[in-house]
């Protein structure tokens, strides 16, 4: 790779973070569900030609905000991550209850079950019946997420990663079980 093709590539790699955070800085101090395209590109200082370069819309753009947290949750519940990284992100989204509340528990909350099921996918590649563990382990994150952020669950972040995590090696060591 020449000079040229990596500079380009690091800044094409800026504008896209640089977008990402402008809307996640947008995102959490608006009162709105989601700032508009042209908002995003004012306040980033970009063309809205760039922004379509790197994002097919706002909704491929709250995807991607998403992934970078749920990605991380992934990662933890198929027994790659640490439990004290779990127990940090359960107290993340506590900590930031207000918007988890209207994310994890609205009409959102599908739509972040879809990309916590994709990266669950991801996490477990080749897997025998990844695709359907992935789906089982979203649908029971999301439903215990939604209930916490919602006071129907009162628990710790500690507690509640831990059932999180074990529920999840269940689902994962229950084709071993069952075969055995």
């Amino acid at each position: 790779m020449d000079d040229l093709s990596q500079k380009s590539g690091s800044s094409r790699a800026a504008t896209r973070a640089q977008i990402l955070s402008t809307f996640n800085r947008l995102l959490l101090a608006g009162e709105k569900k989601r700032p508009a395209v042209s908002e995003i590109v004012t306040e980033a200082g970009v063309a809205r030609s760039t922004f379509y370069d790197h994002f097919d819309g706002v909704e491929a753009l709250f995807d991607e905000s998403l992934s970078g947290l749920f990605r991380r949750i992934a990662h933890c519940l198929v027994g790659a991550g640490e439990r004290e990284e779990m127990v940090w992100l359960m107290a993340h989204i506590l900590e930031n209850r207000e918007r988890g509340r209207k994310l994890l528990s609205g009409p959102d909350a599908e739509r972040i079950g879809n990309v916590l099921s994709r990266l669950l996918h991801e996490e477990l590649g080749m897997r025998p019946d990844a695709r359907l563990h992935a789906i089982l382990i979203s649908g029971t994150v999301m439903a215990a997420l939604g209930a916490w952020m919602t006071g129907k669950l009162a628990t710790t972040p500690e507690t509640l990663s831990d059932r999180l995590l074990y529920t999840s090696r269940a689902i994962l060591g229950a084709d071993d079980d069952w075969r055995s």
